[in-house]
């Protein structure tokens, strides 16, 4: 089971770049047990659909993008970010052990996520290195974070598309394409830009998709009215997101890539039980009928 591997090398992985000492408890709660590994996961995947097997460069990618995450989740609990108290139903990292642990643990796992990809063998490291360090540094993912933390992305529909282009998309987008530079390079153009745009796209439906389930309660909260994009641009939402998923489909049926359809499934199925019986709730916030929505969901489910 690709799960079991990817929990096993991503153990594997971190014990080589961090000490056994006083101070290895909070990166090992903050990792294990893993959540999803949605983005390893994706990774995986990727490299099954285009080559066939899963060679040891993808094995370091994929453990690169979960140990970059963590570092992102640990921070964005901190009173300073997001002020979150729990994550995966526990104390978040800063509950449990303290802010500065906290603070610590998240930069150490910032870095060891590189020493992790600087791992990977062959002519093609460097090229690898750029991208990832383009798309998750103060022009990608960083910047994403502070478009979200001073409050500029709920300015405007597209500072909303903005910021989750940058923020979640852009992690996404090194999973797809990260483990065909460590193979090819950069020769290839339109196949990388193909899983470019389809990690761009696979980050907008993501965030469009979860602000959705945040509408499951019949009062919401005055910040959730606030910040949450349905009620005020339904219509820019419903489109943007069937725009994103019909992209995400097409990709799937032109590389017939079978894996990442089943690894997206596997997500999107996530989103339906979470509006499943809330729909008329939904409904009721956005003014507007979820039928064409969740018959899409469907046909990506199947």
């Amino acid at each position: 089971m690709p799960i079991e591997l990817l929990n096993k090398n991503l153990k594997s992985h971190i014990n080589k770049e961090i000490y056994d000492n006083f101070f290895s408890d909070p990166y090992i709660y903050s990792l294990f047990p893993a959540g999803k590994l949605f983005r390893p996961l994706m990774v995986w995947s990727v490299t099954k659909d285009f080559y066939g097997d899963f060679d040891n460069n993808s094995s370091l990618i994929a453990s690169f993008t979960e140990i970059h995450h963590t570092y992102t989740l640990i921070h964005d609990d901190m009173p300073c970010m997001d002020n979150d108290d729990i994550r995966r139903g526990r104390p978040s990292t800063h509950k449990q052990y303290g802010q500065w642990q906290a603070l610590l643990s998240g930069d150490g796992l910032l870095n060891a996520s590189y020493g992790v990809l600087s791992r990977i063998q062959g002519e093609h490291l460097g090229s690898v290195l750029r991208y990832a360090t383009w798309a998750l540094g103060p022009k990608g993912l960083i910047l994403g974070q502070a478009l979200d933390l001073s409050g500029i992305m709920t300015d405007s529909f597209n500072d909303l598309l903005l910021t989750h282009k940058l923020k979640t998309a852009r992690l996404i987008q090194v999973c797809l394409v990260a483990p065909v530079i460590a193979r090819e390079g950069i020769s290839n153009t339109k196949k990388l830009k193909d899983l470019h745009r389809l990690g761009h796209h696979m980050g907008i439906a993501f965030q469009i998709l979860d602000d959705l389930c945040e509408l499951t309660d019949e009062i919401l909260s005055e910040h959730e009215s606030e910040v949450n994009p349905w009620p005020r641009f339904t219509e820019l939402c419903a489109t943007q997101l069937n725009e994103s998923l019909s992209l995400i489909e097409n990709f799937f049926n032109q590389y017939q890539s079978e894996n990442l359809r089943k690894t997206y499934a596997s997500y999107l199925k996530k989103i339906k039980t979470q509006v499943n019986g809330s729909e008329n709730i939904i409904e009721g916030h956005i003014k507007k009928d979820l039928g064409p929505i969740m018959l899409t969901l469907d046909r990506l489910c199947s």
